[in-house]
């Protein structure tokens, strides 16, 4: 039977204070919208009284939880004590779909649902109700829902220990917006989808893309991260005959270890890949993937935000031509780089004092990415705007 409850402040989803395992569905209404939820909770769950990880999964374009939630991740949690909860998006056009950044033009998908506030609120209600070890949570979607993941990791990166987009993109309405700190990053993606296809040109057969492309993607969080640009390149084995080749782009970051990892799918469709008819299995590779990471890390690794805010950039917006002022601070800064929004460094210099620096660019107009490494190998990020 189906409950139907309403959101004051902390939202309960069961009222008994008894858990059973397997899956608890049911909706609440978020701003006044009713919201589908589906939670699964491991056997093994009560055989201890520690706090267990939670996965967010997010479903794609036109899905819904009652399919989703059969993905292979609740397999896993059965022997790996993790808890997932599956949530489902609003109509577009018919069909359901995130608010996840993901458009073109004046195409912006359900850009008037908060799906940001009711996600982090569906997971607040999960947080109360069960153990949740709140340093290992961690968010996977396919296509979509991928994209939706994008904007989770790049507005509530505090939030997220790991991310994983399976054939999604990173959405162009997210132009601009960048994490506060560091995520590590797992992507999937086939050269041949046709639904959001690997390029970026192409969304749901329909539409121009709705994000960067695959690859863009990736080096949107290679920047972020700070990860190394030369990625380690491994195939994986090929024995089953699938008429695919699965391809591993590692890219390390040897400071806190928060690397972006993304497996190339040549031939491949928009499809969720596994065991015994694949040669890899995503579910298994997402876990192994997550459960390296705990929030506290590498949250470090970034400067405090008030220290971030004695770097003074002007004038911003800019003709390319601009003065960084690094006076004031308590440690030195060592480097000074640009990166464009896709990730691409377009422009680096060694720091050899700390007195204002003019830097000069022929850059074309856009927003721009400055990234400053101090001498304790920590990063700092800032936006430029070049007009």
């Amino acid at each position: 039977m189906k409950i139907k409850w309403t959101i004051l402040g902390c939202l309960l989803l069961i009222q008994s204070s008894i858990v059973f395992a397997g899956f608890t569905t049911g909706t609440f209404k978020y701003k006044g919208a009713w919201r589908k939820y589906a939670i699964y909770v491991p056997a093994i769950y009560a055989s201890s009284s520690e706090k267990v990880p939670l996965l967010l999964g997010l479903h794609g374009y036109g899905d819904d939880i009652d399919n989703f939630r059969n993905i292979c991740m609740t397999n896993i949690a059965d022997t790996a004590n993790y808890i997932c909860v599956y949530a489902e998006a609003l109509p577009w056009l018919g069909a359901n779909a995130w608010n996840s950044g993901a458009g073109v033009g004046i195409i912006n998908v359900n850009s008037e649902v908060d799906d940001v506030g009711f996600l982090n609120s569906l997971i607040d209600t999960v947080i109360s109700k069960y153990r949740i070890d709140t340093t290992r949570m961690y968010a996977f979607g396919f296509s979509f829902g991928g994209f939706m993941v994008d904007r989770l990791a790049t507005e509530c990166s505090q939030r997220f220990a790991a991310a994983c987009n399976v054939s999604g993109l990173h959405g162009n309405f997210l132009a601009g917006k960048t994490p506060s700190t560091y995520v590590p990053y797992l992507k999937f993606h086939g050269t041949n989808d046709p639904t959001i296809s690997y390029n970026g040109m192409q969304t749901v057969g329909l539409f121009p893309g709705f994000g960067l492309s695959a690859e863009n993607t990736v080096k949107f969080w290679m920047t972020q991260n700070h990860c190394d640009t030369i990625p380690v390149v491994d195939s994986m084995p090929n024995t089953a005959n699938d008429g695919l080749r699965f391809i591993r782009f590692t890219y390390n970051n040897d400071y806190n270890n928060s690397k972006v990892i993304f497996y190339k799918v040549l031939n491949g469709l928009h499809k969720w890949y596994g065991l015994p008819a694949n040669d890899i299995s995503y579910c298994q590779i997402i876990w192994d993937f997550f459960r390296q990471y705990k929030r506290e890390n590498f949250v470090t690794a970034i400067r405090n935000i008030n220290h971030v805010e004695q770097i003074k950039i002007f004038p911003n917006p800019s003709n390319g031509n601009f003065t960084v002022s690094l006076q004031n601070l308590n440690y030195n800064i060592q480097q000074i780089s640009i990166f464009d929004i896709a990730g691409k460094e377009v422009y680096t210099q060694a720091v050899t004092t700390q007195s204002p620096i003019t830097i000069v660019s022929n850059l074309p107009k856009g927003l721009y990415l400055l990234r400053f490494v101090d001498n304790e190998k920590h990063a700092m990020t800032e936006k430029i705007i070049i007009e």
